[in-house]
């Protein structure tokens, strides 16, 4: 009785840029990847998802190359959201099954190594990607293109793989007499138990080549499996075969929907995943491939050798050459690695084959730069030669010649410990800012990038958060080399307990002053003249920034809020001001001249960035003309910098700290692979205990973690409504974790009051960090009522944390929260990750949080189905990594196109 199995591969290559000065062809990739995924991945995808519901006896496995992955989460994010669609429909009978590869598709296998140490990274990379976006650890294998060698079989079954996938070829022979490996049979590795599945080419080849000219029905092709001998037939397509290679007019789609009812008619065959294949025949007696076989197969030539790749000698020394980068790539580390990787995609040496036998072709990846091999061959020798040349003067530049990132910014929070020894003791967070400060340190430090951080010296704050006395925070800082982190000290906020309590006025002014005399003159003489500043927020503008315009250097402004501050002229004595006066913005306020901070920071930075693209378009398109929101100087200025090309957004993402399986301050720790609800009971009901909340580990938690911010955060809708919502609601109750703005305790007296009289039902502390990240633990939904939201983080927190996010239809809630809908509702999938309200009233609040009540009253396993996938959708759609990418161009566009 043989049994079958459908395997489809899935992969988009990374195009190189034609052009000398630019590496990925962005624009070719994009309208390759759409145009494919309007014909192919996304019809084809949900065909599937919509048969294996109504044929329980059908499975399928996938294998998704890195690189498709990443283009997919770019180019049309619709088709990660599809694939986990058909990975969900299929989980209850385990219909269907994703495999791993190596993450750039690439021929590193057959690097002379013996130890295969890039293979197994790049494994290691896939392996990694498949757990974080769809929460799968794959046990099956396939190399590229069914690559398949003794040394790569046993590496594959060291890492602990159950099966691998291959290409079979007459020179693989087992150690018995029954001659050479042949398809439809099952093979042991080696002296391994690791299933070998070779692939039936034939059978393949009949639809993934030979269909439109020679169209089969799904009964004919049917019988044709029936009929064949062995033990498993393996059946290998690439998935855009299915109208990408095949147009849908030819039948491809009919033939697909077909098939599985085909199939049922045969009940002598078993359609089964690679896994449950391996998990028949683990301990069958089955024949050996001979452990001397080094010679490696592949599916992309007739001759199922390597030819494909290596058939010339241009494909053999460009190979050569890339595999001979391998350890100064690895050495350099950060973006040249990532590069060099991307070179040895399996893609760019094949587009180097002129040869036009049509029976090697089987993916149709055809050659972009205009058919032509010459062409190819100079555009993938140019960009190795520009690699080997940046690689070489990363290898033989000091450290001092490097150029540094000085991140400025009047708040920070947790460090990584690569900033030194005082990184653990220094956290000034008064918002997401912090947040986002720390992200880019921890990124662009594992990345290799020199950074510095210059921020306050918010002395009494540490010391409270350190637990330590003045004396233990002096000795500490006297013995401790501060490294890359530049605190700026003055008794004038030593004792503030955030960057904007106190007199901010005289604050600003010093830490101004400070960086202008010192800070940038010595991280730039460090480094030989060389400096990028990235500026965060008002405070950090004035005449930091117009003193760097003054002084040729580059500035990146981040623009966290509109909000500005005027700093009369008489505050900044010690600083030069004739050198710098014709980069102010001057302004007049207090009856006194004065400098606009955040306009002055905006003017001279070479370019701007939003944390959000919806404000941005909201500054420039004149919302909020009504209320004084975006000062006049700020919106002129930022459409200066729009107009002229020069601003930009870059979504915020969290640092790894911020995440639940990572967060210190949890009562228990979970990720995606957890009992997501338990988990989240047990840290609320704890968090109850700590709030003085009733404890109910049912109850329904609605979590405030933003300041209490008249202005901007819309705290007076939630005093308006608070009692009376957990009144109406039982099941609810309402937490709040946060300060008043500045010195102000108006809203913290008010909140604290509401908590008292709700006996149990709402609760008010000032903001407390580990209070804080215990509260998103403990939340069933994150919610706030902002009037304008440049970014916002307490969504995406909220959503990382396995909270729903309630917030107002503005800003960059519109930019992250999708309504949440779900199929069993008559949706046509389960989607979003929250609720948005359009009025900015007490009313538009309610309506939002009972919406969100409404979800969270489903039964345990629908909330748990839905936060799960909130989660893992939150871990692609904010990932540091992304973040760090786009502020790496950035940067290198400010160092003049070349890398840090």
């Amino acid at each position: 009785m043989p049994s079958v199995i459908f395997y489809f591969q899935l992969h988009q290559p990374f195009r190189l840029h034609p052009d000398r000065d630019k590496f990925l062809w962005d624009e070719e990739n994009r309208e390759v990847f759409l145009k494919a995924s309007q014909r192919s991945y996304l019809p084809s995808l949900r065909m599937f998802a919509d048969l294996i519901p109504q044929h329980p006896g059908f499975r399928i496995a996938l294998s998704i190359s890195g690189t498709f992955l990443e283009q997919a989460q770019s180019y049309d994010p619709e088709v990660i959201n599809a694939l986990r669609n058909l990975l969900d429909v299929g989980k209850k009978n385990h219909q269907v099954e994703f495999l791993d590869e190596t993450y750039y598709h690439s021929l590193t296998c057959l690097f002379a190594d013996p130890h295969k140490q890039e293979f197994r990274d790049q494994v290691a990379l896939h392996r990694e990607s498949m757990r974080r976006l769809f929460g799968v650890y794959p046990l099956s294998f396939r190399d590229t293109e069914l690559i398949f060698n003794a040394s790569t079989a046993d590496i594959v079954a060291d890492m602990g793989y159950l099966a691998i996938l291959c290409e079979p070829r007459q020179h693989l022979r087992t150690d018995h007499e029954t001659g050479a490996m042949a398809p439809n049979r099952i093979f042991h590795a080696g002296g391994s138990k690791l299933i070998v599945i070779p692939r039936n080419r034939s059978l393949s080849n009949d639809i993934a080549f030979r269909f439109s000219d020679h169209p089969l029905t799904p009964e004919d092709y049917a019988a044709s499996i029936a009929r064949a001998d062995g033990e498993v037939v393996l059946l290998g397509y690439d998935l855009e075969h299915i109208g990408g290679h095949i147009h849908e007019d030819k039948g491809i789609f009919e033939f697909w929907r077909g098939l599985p009812a085909a199939l049922e008619q045969h009940p002598e065959i078993r359609v089964e995943t690679p896994c449950q294949a391996a998990a028949h025949y683990k301990d069958a007696h089955c024949p050996t491939l001979a452990p001397r076989s080094a010679s490696a197969s592949s599916w992309l030539d007739a001759v199922r050798m390597t030819f494909g790749w290596l058939e010339s000698s241009t494909q053999y020394d460009l190979f050569k050459n890339l595999e001979g980068m391998e350890g100064v790539a690895r050495r350099a580390g950060g973006d040249l690695l990532t590069r060099w990787r991307t070179l040895t995609a399996s893609d760019h040496i094949y587009f180097l084959n002129d040869r036009v036998d049509a029976e090697q072709i089987l993916r149709r990846y055809d050659n972009p730069y205009e058919n032509s091999t010459i062409r190819a061959t100079e555009i993938l020798t140019r960009k190795i030669c520009v690699l080997e040349g940046s690689i070489t003067r990363f290898e033989i530049l000091k450290k001092a010649d490097k150029t540094p990132i000085l991140l400025i910014t009047p708040e920070t929070g947790r460090l990584p410990s690569d900033m030194g020894l005082l990184a653990k003791y220094i956290s000034g967070k008064s918002g997401g800012q912090g947040d986002v400060v720390s992200a880019l340190c921890e990124g662009l430090l594992d990345r290799g990038i020199e950074v510095h951080l210059a921020t306050l010296n918010l002395k009494k704050r540490f010391q409270l958060e350190s637990h330590m006395t003045e004396h233990q925070w002096r000795e500490l800082r006297y013995k401790i080399d501060p490294e890359k982190i530049h605190l700026i000290s003055s008794a004038i906020f030593a004792d503030n307990l955030s960057a904007y309590s106190g007199d901010v006025l005289s604050t600003a002014a010093e830490f101004q002053r400070q960086i202008v005399n010192n800070v940038i003159k010595t991280v730039r003489a460090k480094h030989g003249g060389r400096i990028i500043i990235h500026s965060h927020d008002w405070m950090a503008g004035g005449a930091i920034t117009a003193y760097a315009k003054s002084a040729d250097v580059p500035v990146l402004h981040t623009v966290h809020n509109v909000f500005t501050e005027n700093l009369p002229l008489e505050l900044m004595s010690g600083i030069n001001l004739n050198r710098i006066s014709d980069h102010l913005y001057y302004s007049e306020s207090y009856g006194k001249t004065c400098i606009d901070c955040q306009a002055t920071a905006i003017k001279n930075a070479t370019l701007i960035n939003f944390v959000g693209e919806h404000f941005l378009r909201e500054v420039v398109e004149d919302y909020f003309l009504d209320r004084p929101i975006v000062p006049t100087s700020v919106r002129d200025e930022v459409k200066v910098k729009y107009f002229g090309n020069a601003a930009q957004a870059i979504l915020n993402a969290p640092a790894s700290v911020m995440y639940p399986e990572n967060c210190p301050f949890l009562v228990r720790k979970y990720g995606l692979d957890d009992s997501i609800m338990k988990a989240k009971r047990e840290n609320l009901v704890v968090f109850q205990e700590k709030t003085g909340l009733d404890v109910n580990p049912e109850a329904i938690l609605f979590f405030w973690p933003s300041r209490l911010d008249p202005l901007q955060k819309g705290i007076e809708l939630l005093e308006a409504i608070a009692q009376s919502f957990v009144s109406a609601h039982p099941e609810a109750q309402i937490a709040v974790v946060g300060d008043g703005i500045g010195g102000d305790r108006t809203h913290m007296e008010i909140m604290g009051r509401i908590a008292c009289a709700s006996q149990g039902r709402i609760a008010y502390y000032p903001f407390d960090e580990a209070l804080s990240m215990l509260g998103y633990a403990a939340a069933s939904d994150v919610f706030g009522a902002s009037l304008y939201e440049p970014c916002g983080q307490i969504d995406q927190v909220g959503n990382l944390f396995g909270a729903t996010a309630t917030n107002r239809d503005t800003g960059g809630y519109h930019d992250k929260i999708t309504e949440l809908r779900l199929k069993m509702d008559g949706a046509p999938q389960d989607e979003g990750n929250g609720f948005l309200f359009k009025n900015y009233d007490p009313g538009g609040l309610w309506y939002g949080l009972e919406r969100s009540l409404n979800f969270h009253k489903n039964p345990l396993a629908v909330r748990e189905d839905q936060i799960r996938r909130i989660m893992r959708e939150a871990r692609e759609k904010y990932s540091l990594q992304t973040m760090i990418t786009q502020y790496l161009r950035i940067y290198e566009r400010l160092n003049g196109g070349s890398p840090l």
